[in-house]
């Protein structure tokens, strides 16, 4: 690992940021992905899942060396000069259809493909958030129950597979980023943690067209990019929605665990426990 200790962070100018990390422009061309403390674990993981996505040929960028800067871990990678989807649709409504059947389409080829050796389970992630995590005990013992009556899976996860994390290149390439939270698991348990985050997730510091758009359209968006995914590879939907349970649930831990404390992100305790009431009658 590289020790980036001449370099001023402050000096360094900040392309992005997201919960777990910031993304700042480095030299060369390339960027450098700074993980905030407490997510280093997420180094080893992307390290391990990008040169596998990029082999089965999914567009992600491309990987060097690790670096340490400020007492923080971090990832020397290629620049991608692109607009992520979710900045896109909001800027741009009518484009919503669209990017929701591609980012389906992107997400079945990724699932589609072995998970890499190295890489946690679905089973052991969704543990690990739901057990480290205050949220109420009904829903942990209901996710634990649930959980338990499903198998595992041995395809490439991502775990975090949403718009926000899919960079729109000027040429039309569309790349994925932010993979330290992969895992292996079954495809229906990543189609279900993308169909959560479509329904209750809350972009980090939204305009208010934003925050009108994401509410409004929520379930048109889930809808169109599970129609894309099946049109690349078959989902088991009841079993999709009996994973929607248990990665609902886990959206709440991830929420109030990793949402910075400046952040106007409201607690989603109730509209989590909406979906799962949904998901519990589509599951059966």
């Amino acid at each position: 690992m590289t020790e980036g200790s001449n370099v001023d962070l402050a000096s360094l100018e900040k392309l992005g940021e997201g919960y777990e990390a910031e993304i700042f422009a480095w030299e060369d061309g390339q960027a450098l992905r700074l993980f905030r403390e407490g997510y280093e674990r997420n180094v080893e993981p992307e390290r391990i899942a990008i040169p596998a996505a990029l082999a089965g040929g999914i567009p992600a960028p491309r990987i060097g060396e690790a670096m340490s800067l400020g007492g923080r871990e971090g990832t020397i990678m290629e620049r991608i000069d692109g607009e992520n989807l979710l900045d896109l649709v909001g800027r741009k409504p009518w484009f919503m259809t669209r990017e929701s059947w591609e980012t389906g389409k992107i997400h079945a080829k990724l699932n589609a493909l072995p998970a890499p050796e190295g890489i946690a389970t679905v089973h052991e992630r969704v543990r690990e958030w739901i057990g480290n995590v205050e949220v109420p005990p009904h829903l942990a013992a209901l996710a634990e129950e649930t959980l338990e009556g499903l198998e595992g899976g041995d395809r490439f996860c991502h775990s975090d597979f949403h718009p926000g994390n899919i960079l729109l290149e000027p040429g039309g390439r569309r790349v994925v980023i932010d993979w330290g939270f992969c895992a292996a698991g079954p495809p229906e348990s990543d189609v279900a943690r993308t169909v959560a985050l479509l329904r209750l997730g809350e972009p980090l510091d939204p305009s208010p067209a934003m925050r009108v758009i994401t509410r409004l359209f929520r379930p048109m968006a889930a809808f169109v990019y599970l129609r894309g995914y099946q049109l690349m590879a078959p989902v088991d939907t009841t079993l999709m929605w009996r994973w929607v349970v248990v990665r609902a649930i886990e959206h709440l831990a991830i929420v109030r665990a990793i949402s910075p404390p400046d952040a106007d992100i409201p607690d989603p305790v109730a509209a989590v426990e909406g979906l799962v009431a949904v998901a519990q009658k589509r599951g059966r």
